[in-house]
This record gives C-alpha cells, structure tokens and sequence, in this order.
C-alpha cells in the first residue's frame, strides 16, 4: 500500500477521472493570463495522464511532460503516439527536482498544476524555482498553480463542493469525496499532510532569487481557496 505522496501518484488512484473536470475549468481560465501561440515551447511540470497536451497540442510548437508516475506518462504517450511535437519524460521519484530531461530547452511557457502540496518541504520549493528558472526562455512566464497558502482542509473542500455546485458536477465530486475517505489518499494525507506555504514565503523565495512573481488575484480552479502564482522571466 502507498505509504507517502509519492508513491500514491505511481499507481492507480481515485483521481484518475475526476483530475479532467478541474482541468477543464483551469484551461477555461487561464490564456488570458498566459497567451499561447504556435511558437512556444511548453513545459508542463507533473503532466499526469496529459491533460494540457490533450488542450493544447495542435495550438503551440511543443509540449514536454514531466511527471514520476510511468504509468501517466504511458497513457499519456499513447494518446499522443500521433503528434510528434509532443514528448513525456520520466522523473526519477527520489529526485523529481531533476529537470536533466529538458535541460537543453529553453520553455516560453512553464505551468505547474495542483504539483506542490505534495512535495516534501519549502526546500524542494525552492529548487523547483531554480530548476525552472534555468529552463526559461526569456520572456517566459511560469504559472504555479492551485497552492495551500492557508486556512484548512474543510475549507478547501467546502470551497470545491461549492464550485462543483456550480459547475453542476456536485455528485461526481460528492462520490470523489467519499473514494478518497476510503482510500489510500486519506491515510496519507493524515500520515503526511500537505505542504501550505504563505503568500509572502512564496513572494520572499522568489525574492531571494531574483524572480518578478504576483498572485493572480482571479481564482484560476475549482479550489477557489488556493492561489495561483505568476512568474515573469
């Protein structure tokens, strides 16, 4: 049985349906923040099943997926068998910070989707920013999404239920709910929690390494009590 959050994402797991509905409502959300076109390169930081490349394949130049779990990546590379100017790469668990993969491309755009509640500590923050910094191009812009910056668990799922009440999705996120109770997910998330960071750590790592960021102040997913961070390069 998984026993952290790494190895909850290397298997089958309750997500891998609903992960699409808070997508969709993320894509709908997000060009008007960070504009596309046929000539970007894209990095996309913990590609899961390949959601962004599903979106986005025939409206940008490149897409590179990043992801530890192999069983995500080997969905994702059979949906995209056809298009050659899409790409998955495995990341070793023990070193997921390791970007070595695509260290010889320079991305116009980088997005890290609902990634780093999971990650082991604000270190791994840190140097997920570094490892991002030294893969933009200039201009870029990196969007690092759906961050616990505060507050608490019932409020981040009374703020989804909310949401899905609105996106007529409530039942389907009521089953979730009930799935990951009864889970895997649920044991860990006890065992393990989720890393919260505040809104001006966020803004002071950033600081420390030279980088132009803002939070967008427009919720950007269904969790309306995350934040969503803006980098400029």
């Amino acid at each position: 049985m998984a026993s952290t959050w790494l190895d909850f994402w290397q298997g089958e797991n309750e997500f891998d349906q609903p992960m699409s509905v808070n997508y969709a409502y993320f894509l709908a959300r997000i060009k008007k923040h960070v504009p596309v076109s046929k000539t970007h390169k894209v990095l996309d930081i913990g590609s899961g099943p390949g959601n962004l490349a599903d979106a986005w394949h025939d409206q940008v130049a490149e897409i590179h997926g990043l992801d530890i779990s192999k069983r995500y990546n080997e969905i994702a590379r059979t949906k995209h068998a056809h298009h050659p100017n899409i790409h998955f790469h495995d990341l070793a668990s023990d070193d997921y910070l390791n970007f070595s993969p695509v260290k010889q491309i320079k991305f116009d755009l980088i997005i890290v989707m609902s990634v780093v509640q999971y990650y082991r500590n604000v270190a791994d923050v840190e140097q997920l920013l570094k490892s991002i910094k030294g893969v933009a191009a200039p201009g870029a812009k990196a969007l690092i999404c759906d961050l616990m910056v505060g507050g608490s668990v019932l409020k981040d799922i009374a703020s989804i239920m909310g949401r899905s009440l609105r996106q007529g999705q409530l039942l389907s996120m009521l089953k979730l709910l009930v799935q990951l109770r009864l889970s895997a997910y649920y044991t860990i998330r006890k065992e393990n929690g989720f890393l919260v960071i505040p809104k001006q750590e966020w803004l002071a790592i950033c600081q420390r390494l030279g980088l132009t960021a803002e939070f967008i102040e427009e919720p950007l997913t269904m969790q309306q009590e995350r934040q969503n961070l803006l980098i400029h390069f």
